[in-house]
């Protein structure tokens, strides 16, 4: 029911954005940032809060980069020294000091950098930890609502791209544009002090400058901003068909495929190619104006020089000034392309971080112990979003029992589906109330609540490790016999010790190593280990051979004991073992009673068995032969 069809079909794969995340480049040293402070919600998120916990050390980095642009700027006036003082008066000691001066300061330079490095490099790999920590703790909080408007690889695109452009700015791009920026204050300053007149000269360049960089910039925006919408729908579309080569294989449309990626891929780069012509201009422009400006300067020095207005000290260190002053200006246009996509992957990454969570917490939560597992839903209603305000569920009232098994049986659509989600509290209804044990979901403290919930989706989801990490997933501590303990309670520890090497067999991404029916069991432990007190259950459709069939039938039927189960049916032989039977059409209650009830209503529930059993459907359970009971089943098709 509702779109996907399953609890967890309109989610993207969970293991795609695990594998991706293994992918990233991992922080060089501790980055000693506490966990809680990384993965606190941060709905304000902007780029002053991600900084704010690493203030001192920036400030240390500040004042680092500070130093080292003093020093660049001091090395002209100890040449001008040098000549004027040494070379012109032929004072061979004043030309030393001059010299040794210079040398120490490089030196000490040299060390300024080193520490530089190291303060900024060590800082930056905190904050990238933080921000990726922080980024997969947004995605995790948000609900299945935010992953069933976004593809997957839009998502990985935030984890990746985005998150390597924020951390190359962050640890190369950043310094180089702040040393150069108080480099090129300093080197005006220091100009007028040395000569205004001299200074002027350089000064009528500004306004050109300043305006072909509004420019530049006023073009080049947009480029760079749909260049990296661009790439999201490029990652996108790799994943996609990566994901789904059997079906692309399959229908032959690896050609038809290929092409819409290359048309994917070239509005990509043309994106991009039109963002690098900009700069293609722009920078060549700034280099020219640096050569015009230094020969305007050598022409008005060397007629102040012959004069006696200037000394040649003075013009030779003004010469090296307008070279200081040119050069970094030309850095920061280099910095630009890293600090353009630094600026779009950060903006989204803001946007990421500042999208509320589908099901929001309760301001005081009611904290969840245990379950007896009474379910209601009140007059409830839902439409998912972006179905163009289509309800899938409306005015659905129902009532399930402590320990009552009941299927939801209806045509695809109908809303059986949605009503796990609702109960798992993956949404809430946009209208009415689901209740258990008589609170209001959205009530009770949303964690601990999970905690007493066993969900067993229509498709497992298994993740990579060994057979007993898969069961143990819900319950990471759970001892070797608890594991086990599990799976003999479901009938899947004789299909898990004929593998070879028994709980230790490593289980393939999504399982696919396994077959369909290892896979279910598996995931039918899964839910038993944790223990629930409501059981959540999306049948799967994948078919099965009979003896299979039979096994998951035994273990599904295992699992119900002792606890409320829904089972979203798409078996009615399933349907036909439930306490009740519960008919859905148009995201309603049609019809509710036991198997037995049902048929002898000759309502909708007796023709979906007739044509069930017209298309060749088993035998209902009472007509069964005398004992296959559950443990029976078990044992049969363990054979």
């Amino acid at each position: 029911g509702g779109p996907g069809g399953g609890v967890l079909g309109s989610a993207p794969p969970s293991p795609e954005l695990i594998a991706g995340l293994a992918r990233l480049p991992l922080p060089e040293a501790d980055p000693k940032v506490p966990t809680a402070q990384a993965v606190a919600a941060d709905q304000e998120f902007h780029l002053g809060t991600l900084l704010r916990p690493f203030r001192l050390p920036l400030l240390l980095g500040l004042l680092l980069v500070a130093l080292d642009a003093a020093a660049q700027i001091a090395v002209p006036v100890l040449v001008r020294h040098g000549v004027d003082h040494g070379v012109a008066r032929q004072a061979g000691g004043a030309l030393l000091a001059a010299a040794a001066l210079a040398g120490l300061v490089t030196a000490v330079n040299w060390l300024i950098g080193v520490a530089q490095v190291r303060t900024t490099g060590r800082t930056g790999e905190r904050l990238l930890y933080t921000l990726r920590v922080k980024t997969f703790a947004q995605l995790q909080r948000l609900g299945l609502d935010y992953y069933e408007r976004e593809l997957g690889g839009r998502i990985m695109t935030r984890m990746t791209t985005d998150v390597d452009a924020l951390s190359t700015l962050l640890q190369t791009g950043l310094i180089t544009a702040v040393v150069s920026l108080l480099t090129v204050l300093g080197v005006l300053v220091t100009l007028l002090v040395i000569d205004t007149g001299l200074a002027t000269v350089l000064l009528v360049a500004l306004p050109v400058l300043i305006a072909a960089t509004a420019l530049f910039r006023h073009y080049s925006v947009p480029a760079y901003r749909e260049a990296r919408e661009r790439v999201s729908a490029v990652n996108a579309c790799l994943q996609e068909n990566v994901t789904a080569i059997r079906v692309t294989q399959a229908f032959r449309r690896e050609h038809h495929n290929a092409r819409d990626f290359a048309r994917l891929a070239r509005g990509f780069r043309d994106s991009r190619l039109r963002a690098q012509r900009y700069m293609g201009t722009f920078f060549p422009f700034v280099e020219f104006l640096g050569t015009l400006s230094t020969a305007a300067v050598l022409v008005v020095g060397a007629g102040q020089v012959r004069s006696g207005e200037l000394s040649a000290g003075t013009l030779i260190a003004f010469l090296l000034y307008v070279e200081l002053f040119f050069s970094p200006i030309q850095q920061l246009s280099q910095v630009f392309d890293g600090y353009q996509q630094a600026v779009i992957g950060l903006g989204r990454l803001r946007s990421l971080m500042r999208t509320p969570a589908g099901t929001p917490p309760a301001e005081q939560p009611l904290p969840v112990e245990k379950l007896r597992g009474e379910v209601a839903f009140d007059d409830v209603s839902f439409g998912y979003a972006g179905g163009g305000g289509q309800e899938v569920l409306h005015g659905l009232r129902l009532r399930i029992a402590p320990g009552e098994t009941v299927a939801l049986v209806g045509a695809t659509g109908a809303g059986k589906s949605t009503v796990v989600k609702l109960l798992a509290r993956f949404h809430d209804p946009t209208a009415g109330t689901v209740r258990v044990d008589g609170h209001d979901l959205r009530d009770l403290e949303l964690a601990q609540y999970r905690r007493r919930l066993g969900l067993v989706p229509q498709e497992p989801h298994l993740f990579s490790g060994t057979v007993r990490d898969a069961i143990a997933y819900g319950r990471p501590d759970a001892t070797d016999a608890e594991v086990e303990s599990a799976a003999r309670a479901v009938g899947a520890h004789e299909m898990i010790a004929g593998l070879r090497l028994g709980y230790l067999t490593q289980v393939g991404e999504r399982g696919r190593n396994l077959s369909a029916g290892q896979r279910q069991l598996l995931a039918l432990a899964r839910a038993e280990l944790v223990d629930p007190d409501v059981l959540l259950l999306d049948e799967a459709t994948a078919s099965l051979d009979l003896a299979t069939e039979r096994r998951v039938a035994a273990a599904t039927e295992a699992l119900c004991r002792r606890r409320t189960t829904v089972v979203v049916a798409h078996r009615l032989t399933t349907a036909a073992r439930a306490d009740r039977v519960v008919v859905l059409d148009a995201g309603a209650v049609v019809e509710s009673g036991t198997h037995t009830e049902l048929l002898a209503a000759r309502g909708p529930y007796h023709r979906l068995w007739e044509a069930f059993r017209q298309n060749g459907g088993p035998l209902p359970p009472q007509e069964h032969p005398a004992g296959t009971t559950t443990d029976h089943l078990v044992k049969e098709s363990a054979r």
